[in-house]
């Protein structure tokens, strides 16, 4: 059949009823068997990136292929789902056709299946058939059911290896499910601020928007076909592919699934030098590739321009214990307070004369992230924020989420939120060693919580009387743990907890750091460079709400929700630069009990 662009996405996207055929196979059809190949290198050219399933619900989850044929063309695709890994037991089967409009990709949600029961699945496309999925239905709202799952984020490919993914898959006992929190992809190919160059594990893009002059060029994604492309490499990572085929995920993006430190549909690429950086037709790229590549139970609108193209932000419940919230921090959200581009002595339009300037937040010359999103002086960022007031959600979006937390009965609610909510200082002022022009107190980023403080005190004021609120984040590559204040400069009792997991592979937090201490400070003429060894005391020093920090870290965390607690173990790797992984891992267990709003170490 031939379709327009948007009847075959819709067509694509089914729905299939789980009914029963029993004794039947999907070979059992008019026109007899047919064979297909289970070769390894079969499998691997019919179905390169393979298989996954996603968004898990009581009685639906979402199954997800991309089969590539021989030849250009449209491909049809068979699918089943059964209750045993033999496929003895069918519950339900179809066949679906795709074609290059949806990448090759194939999203199936088979509806009407019991709930909390693990399903087998398999794909069959072009004489092959796919590797054999693992996924489970979340159990029902009354059900008195422990849930397990894990949470990770950030995966940069360059140079890295998802040695993360194998301690979960070899060291931990099965979950439930995962929660990806952002930066599944990153959109550049070797960034040198938190990026490696590498020869041996590298990432192409085809067209691409060039960043950095050079042999090779720096570039970032840039049209559908290079953000498609990105999916295409990153899942042909090995241990990523038996992660997704083993477990369902629960995806939501952050900035590098279209660009650093984004907003809205505007990049930062370039801090401004060349004029705001909007680009609907990118975003709306990203977006659509996203959407495309994950199995998440969300609608892609074609005719739709952003934001309304696509709605990431949405629920899932987990029993009688646990509510999983999920938000989109980038979609929504305002400009950072303080223009990359602005000059030192600028201040927001219409500000008053006694307001801070940029520079006395910190603000050393324009086009310049220092200073706007990175290390910005807190006591000028406060007043500045304050006078913005700038919100990190929407006005919609934050009032579905204070009615989804606060209208809930599960035991605990589980917030999966992007950024980190807890305020995250440096305080140099106690060093002698710095210069005095340094010695202040900074935010470490203000493209996190920190800065969007107003809303962040009006959301977790909202929630003070809400029992059991826990946080789970990723973005700022480290494991953190806090205990969350509606005013972190006037704590009293804390109202909520969060548990921030490192990356899966990305440049840690304190690594970062190095690097920027390195541009403000290349010669070592300020000698801020002896202050990286002890970032994590530094934290410690400034942040009585940290209760847990790992700064130079990557890894994943597993938490269990049961009705008397949440218990969070981190899985720290040490090494993700070799090839091989060393096989350890050290784990670092913490728990919040219910009824109170505190980080245990276990």
């Amino acid at each position: 059949m031939r379709f327009s662009r948007r009847d075959f996405l819709q067509a694509v996207v089914v729905t299939a009823s789980a009914v029963p055929f029993a004794g039947c196979s999907a070979d059992d059809e008019e026109g007899g068997p047919e064979t297909y190949s289970t070769d390894p290198e079969d499998v691997l050219r019919v179905f390169p990136q393979g298989v996954a399933s996603g968004d898990p619900k009581p009685d639906s989850v979402v199954l997800w292929t991309r089969a590539v044929p021989s030849a250009a063309g449209a491909v049809t695709v068979s699918y089943e789902v059964s209750t045993d890994e033999s496929f003895g037991a069918l519950v339900a089967k179809g066949k679906v056709t795709t074609s290059a409009n949806a990448d090759y990709t194939v999203r199936i949600k088979p509806v009407g299946l019991s709930p909390y029961t693990q399903y087998y699945y398999r794909f069959k496309a072009a004489g092959a058939q796919s590797d054999v999925g693992r996924t489970k239905t979340a159990p029902e709202p009354g059900q008195d059911q422990n849930i397990r799952f894990a949470f990770a984020s950030c995966q940069d490919f360059i140079g890295r290896y998802y040695h993360s993914w194998q301690a979960l898959l070899e060291t931990e006992d099965p979950v439930d499910f995962v929660v990806f929190l952002g930066d599944y992809v990153y959109e550049t190919n070797g960034n040198p601020s938190f990026q490696l160059s590498s020869s041996k594990r590298r990432i192409e893009i085809a067209d691409g928007l060039v960043l950095e002059e050079g042999e090779p060029p720096v570039k970032a994604a840039l049209t559908l076909a290079d953000y498609r492309g990105l999916y295409q490499q990153y899942r042909s990572d090995p241990q990523l592919k038996k992660a997704h085929q083993l477990f369902p995920f629960i995806c939501i993006w952050d900035d590098h699934e279209f660009a650093n430190d984004a907003w809205q549909d505007h990049a930062t690429d370039f801090n401004e030098l060349q004029g705001d950086e909007k680009s609907t037709e990118r975003r709306e790229s990203a977006s659509q590739a996203w959407f495309e590549y994950q199995p998440a139970d969300v609608e892609w609108r074609k005719d739709a321009s952003f934001p309304q193209d696509i709605t990431i932000y949405r629920r899932l419940r987990f029993g009688k214990h646990m509510d999983l919230v999920l938000t989109d921090q980038r979609s929504y959200r305002s400009d950072h307070v303080i223009a990359e581009g602005a000059s030192v002595n600028a201040r927001p339009p219409g500000a008053p004369s006694d307001l801070p300037t940029y520079g006395d937040a910190g603000k050393l010359q324009p086009h310049s992230s220092l200073g706007s999103r990175n290390f910005v002086k807190k006591p000028g960022f406060d007043a500045l924020e304050a006078y913005v007031s700038p919100t990190m959600l929407g006005a919609a979006q934050k009032q579905w989420l204070l009615d989804a937390l606060s209208g809930s009965d599960a035991t605990w609610k589980i917030w999966g939120n992007q950024t980190q909510l807890l305020q995250m200082v440096l305080d140099l002022e106690p060093f002698a060693s710095v210069p005095i022009v340094f010695r202040d107190k900074y935010y470490f980023t203000v493209d996190q919580w920190d800065g969007y403080r107003s809303e962040r005190k009006e959301i977790l004021s909202a929630l003070s009387g809400v029992d059991n609120v826990v946080a789970i984040t990723g973005d700022i590559h480290a494991f953190y743990a806090s205990e969350l204040q509606v005013d972190f400069d006037a704590p009293g009792v804390p109202v909520a907890v969060e548990y921030v997991t490192a990356g899966i592979s990305s440049s840690p937090a304190q690594e970062i750091t190095a690097v920027a201490v390195k541009s403000l400070d290349p010669n070592g003429a300020f000698g801020l460079a002896a202050l990286v060894p002890d970032f994590d005391q530094v934290l410690n020093d400034s942040n009585a709400h940290y209760k847990y920090n790992k700064s130079f870290a990557h890894g994943i965390s597993v938490m269990e929700v049961s009705a008397a607690e949440v218990r969070v173990t981190y899985l720290h790797i040490a090494d993700v630069k070799s090839e091989s992984w060393d096989g350890q891992v050290e784990k670092v267990v913490l728990r919040t009990p219910a009824g109170q709003s505190i980080v245990e170490l276990v």
